[in-house]
């Protein structure tokens, strides 16, 4: 079994994110954060109590960035695993690689709802599917039942964390990203459960720390982030750069941690 030493990707992320963070950030900026932050400023405030009407333009904005990130992050991964490879080279990957990604990543949602659905409207009596109420009753073992959900989400995701570099690295299919996942992680969960909640904490810490200071300045000097406003759009930009340097700093610890466990160095080749 290989070893995994958690403080060893998180020392060879500095050191590559340093080195290259001029080729990674424009990457994780206009693929990964970029969309997302478009997404929000079409989305729509309902007035309270008010059904939520989605524009049109939602409807191609979302797989645009749903590909864009996949691609983007496919790329970012690629250079990872293959330091002193050129942009080019890795948004090539990304693009002959997302689809495989997407394929896989709806199996596995398929497979959440196919189980998670009937199990609600067993507990729910079927009032679901008439459009009634929820009874009483039943809105406890709801509750427990998408706690569970919930438990069982984050320890599968922990087992297929290594996914997107699979995709990268490796030439397989959608089941085939998912088994090896599966595979390398084997033996390491809790490790990695405790990896991923400790860098969700401090992602959390510092997104907040970081926007509750800027929030208050654009507050002071251009009023209220309201809808449409100018602090409302620097904001959303402040809060997609801040994106872009926690998903590439996450995106090159996965990538660090999956070429420990498939057995490759800082020089490792695209394994096939």
């Amino acid at each position: 079994m290989a070893k995994l030493s958690i403080t060893t990707a998180w020392n060879e992320t500095v050191a590559f994110i340093g080195r290259e963070a001029q080729l990674i950030l424009p990457i994780a900026f206009l693929l990964l954060a970029l969309p997302g932050a478009a997404l929000q400023l079409f989305m729509p405030t309902p007035a309270p109590g008010a059904t939520p009407e989605f524009p049109p333009i939602l409807l191609l904005l979302f797989p645009i960035a749903v590909a864009t990130g996949m691609i983007g992050s496919i790329a970012i991964t690629w250079l990872a695993l293959r330091p002193g490879g050129s942009v080019g080279e890795a948004l090539q990957r990304g693009l002959s690689r997302f689809l495989i990604l997407f394929a896989a990543s709806l199996l596995i949602g398929l497979a959440a709802l196919a189980i998670f659905v009937p199990l609600i409207l067993l507990l729910a009596g079927g009032t679901v599917l008439s459009g009634g109420t929820v009874p009483a009753a039943a809105a406890g073992p709801i509750l427990l039942a998408m706690l569970i959900f919930l438990v069982v989400v984050v320890a599968f995701w922990v087992r297929l964390m290594l996914m997107t570099p699979v995709a990268a690295a490796e030439n397989v299919g959608p089941i085939g990203i998912i088994s090896r996942s599966w595979a390398l992680t084997q033996g390491y969960f809790w490790k990695l459960l405790g990896f991923v909640l400790l860098l969700l904490l401090a992602t959390l810490i510092v997104t907040f720390a970081i926007s509750a200071v800027i929030g208050i300045v654009l507050f002071l000097a251009a009023g209220p982030p309201e809808p449409g406003s100018v602090s409302m759009i620097v904001m959303m930009i402040v809060s997609a750069l801040i994106q872009s340097v926690l998903s590439a700093i996450f995106l090159t610890l996965i990538a660090r941690i999956y070429a420990q466990l498939a057995g490759g160095d800082d020089k490792s080749a695209v394994f096939t």
